[in-house]
């Protein structure tokens, strides 16, 4: 957006969570929402300004809309603090029909219900070796490096067919490329620049030798495609279910600690886990700032127009904790009726690919954690975690944990 007279006097675009409470929203998102009926504008920090939306029914409209576009490229595109990634052509959550159309049809059987359901059993064996590998380290340890992000990390090199031998090399760079906000920019643009160069290598590879994982698929069925936009549709696949499940696992363990007693219910019946899952992902919402749209033509939203060249940050977190869609949103309740569902992985065209991989790798991971470590507990207070308030992804820094094996209640 640009800078017009009434930017100075709108109210900011709120960040940050409340003292006491790291994962609910700014509190100046609930007054914006009451006092505006879930649709305001706001000033961005640099300046400029955009439309808000901050109500359950609004978000779920605007991001499926579609008059409104996903494309930085689109007049009044609210394009500050956008996210860090490989800047390539071929980026499906930035993209419009018919080329997300298109970039969504390429990749949709490896995301299928049978495609996910086939990989439970690798889920399993990632997520076991993981777990020997956290009893096998001195207490207390970081729970981020050492099993969150490996985790989504490894489930993502085995789709793409990346060598296990050389999986550590990916992920280290994949998670500079992803640091945002505690890294310098030398060092993001060096890591992406050996992303790409590796994954360019890692094509010719698979174009010699395919193997029949996700990269393979890609080159052959898509024979129109040359080297850069294989590596940007790949990475775009990658980047964008790396984080996102990293830190729902950091976030999903912390709420299994603070929460023993929900941790017990789970041991007790673990058909529930699914409806836990899905109440943890209203709850924690680890995207923040976004989605973000720009308006193709004018909109009508009662009262309220959003002209053409317009952007708008649809709050998926704001709308995750909407009291009239969730009551009581500041509480974990895992039965909680499902008459709406939360849009922690979006609404419409742009509903995340990779929603039914996350599940089940948080389906499982929340299993292994409360049969495993029923005594698990974090080694510093809550008050010392450092968490994410501030950028575009909710999660944790590091996460100190003690398995507590020797315990009254550990394995």
């Amino acid at each position: 957006m640009t800078i017009d007279s009434e930017t100075p006097a709108l109210p900011p675009l709120p960040h940050g969570a409340p003292d006491g409470c790291p994962y609910a929203p700014a509190p100046a998102m609930a007054d914006l929402r009451d006092a505006s009926g879930g649709l305001t504008k706001v000033r961005l920090p640099d300046g400029t300004w955009t439309w808000l939306a901050t109500g359950y029914d609004r978000v779920r409209e605007i991001i499926a809309h579609p008059a409104f576009s996903s494309s930085p490229q689109s007049p009044g595109f609210p394009s500050w603090n956008l996210p860090g990634g490989l800047d390539l052509p071929l980026n499906m959550t930035q993209a419009d029909p018919p080329v997300h159309t298109r970039m969504r049809r390429m990749a949709g059987g490896e995301f299928s219900v049978r495609r996910i359901a086939e990989l439970r059993p690798d889920i399993m064996r990632i997520t076991d070796e993981r777990c020997a590998h956290i009893e096998s380290l001195p207490q207390p340890f970081d729970f981020v490096d050492n099993f969150a992000t490996p985790i989504p990390a490894t489930v993502i090199c085995l789709m793409l067919g990346v060598p296990q031998d050389e999986y550590d090399y990916f992920v280290r760079r994949i998670r500079l490329v992803l640091a945002h906000d505690d890294l310098d920019s030398d060092q993001r643009q060096q890591a992406k620049l050996d992303l790409l160069q590796y994954m360019l290598r890692l094509i010719e590879v698979k174009r010699e030798a395919p193997d029949g994982r996700l990269l393979s698929k890609l080159i052959i069925e898509n024979p129109e495609l040359d080297p850069v936009e294989l590596v940007s549709y790949a990475s775009s696949l990658l980047l964008a279910g790396f984080a996102t499940t990293a830190h729902m696992i950091e976030l999903s363990t912390l709420t299994m600690i603070e929460q023993p007693e929900l941790a017990a219910r789970i041991r007790a019946d673990p058909d529930m886990i699914p409806d836990v899952v899905e109440e943890l992902l209203r709850f924690h919402s680890v995207v923040r700032d976004s989605p973000r749209r720009a308006a193709l033509a004018d909109v009508e939203f009662g009262d309220v127009t959003i002209r053409a060249g317009e952007g708008v940050i649809a709050s998926v977190q704001a709308a995750n904790w909407d009291p009239t869609a969730f009551p009581d949103p500041e509480r974990v309740d895992v039965d909680r009726p499902h008459e709406r569902r939360n849009l922690a992985f979006g609404h419409g065209i742009h509903a995340c690919i990779g929603a039914m991989l996350a599940k089940a790798e948080l389906e499982i991971v929340l299993e292994r954690i409360v049969t495993r470590y029923p005594a698990i507990s974090l080694a510093v207070p809550l008050a010392d975690v450092r968490f994410r308030t501030t950028t575009h992804l909710h999660g944790c820094y590091e996460l100190p944990v003690d398995l507590n094996l020797g315990g009254p209640s550990g394995r």
